[in-house]
């Protein structure tokens, strides 16, 4: 089944709530936190929100969960399914910081044709349905047109450390710091996608990342008249751990960048 408007807004709602019920957790000196591994947290804030969406989105489509909590070993091949973060930026989330978002994508088997995301905080809920374009509370957005760097506001994050992943982006980031305006690391890479389809970043790159980190943001900036590939130029961001995210203008300065440290090919 593909997602149509007329069902974006209970989505929309379900999301909306799920973040809403993380909230209530927000800054709690009684957050329960476990650490599923050295470096990985989780918090009840999570599973709730995951329980949540999980009892809900199967009302709208009952198809398989790729969910980071409880279903994180779904495979991604030509099988619909939701693919589900419910906190991401559990890291700031957990220190009682700021941003951190509720990202919900359904996936047709083929491509992403519907996109919630919902920065609680602040309460901005992000969406977009396959070739309807790109909103922000209702009203539509469009990335930035900025094509000169120095004037460029950029985003970037560290999964690959973090995760001791094998590609270290961090020439990349010594390498446009000195070229951009200025890098901004928000610790969430839900933020980053959806603000670059709102034109706050001009583009984002990350390296580490997992389907349900990039899954929904993508298809926003895509509807929000951006582009959306992995490191290589391809389509493979969302199971390749490597995304660019970016305004048209600018999408060959960062892709020349990480190819002049790792080439065209990794």
């Amino acid at each position: 089944m593909n997602i149509t408007l007329d069902q974006m807004p209970d989505i929309e709602k379900i999301v909306k709530n799920a973040g809403n019920i993380a909230l209530t957790y927000f800054n709690s000196p009684h957050l329960a936190k476990r650490y599923k591994s050295e470096k990985d947290l989780i918090t009840e804030a999570d599973e709730k929100a995951e329980r949540i969406l999980l009892e809900e989105l199967k009302n709208i489509d009952e198809i398989q969960f790729l969910s980071e909590e409880f279903n994180p070993d779904t495979l991604f091949n030509d099988e619909p399914l939701w693919i589900i973060d419910p906190v991401d930026g559990t890291t700031n989330f957990a220190a009682g910081i700021a941003p951190f978002a509720v990202s919900v994508a359904h996936y047709n088997g083929e491509v992403v044709d519907g996109a919630v995301c919902y920065l609680p905080v602040t309460g901005e809920l992000f969406s977009a349905c396959l070739g309807h374009g790109a909103f922000l509370n209702g009203k539509k957005i469009s990335v930035n047109e900025e094509t000169y760097p120095l004037k460029c506001v950029v985003a970037t994050g560290f999964a690959d450390i973090t995760h001791n992943e094998p590609l270290n982006t961090v020439p990349i980031f010594n390498s446009i710091i000195k070229k951009v305006r200025t890098v901004r690391r928000l610790g969430s890479a839900v933020t980053d996608l959806v603000y670059t389809a709102a034109g706050r970043f001009a583009f984002f790159y990350e390296a580490g990342l997992a389907p349900w980190d990039v899954a929904a943001g993508s298809l926003i900036v895509k509807e929000a008249g951006g582009i959306v590939t992995d490191f290589e130029g391809g389509s493979g961001y969302i199971t390749n751990k490597t995304i660019i995210a970016s305004n048209p203008g600018i999408y060959k300065f960062i892709k020349k960048e990480i190819e002049m440290f790792y080439g065209k090919n990794f």
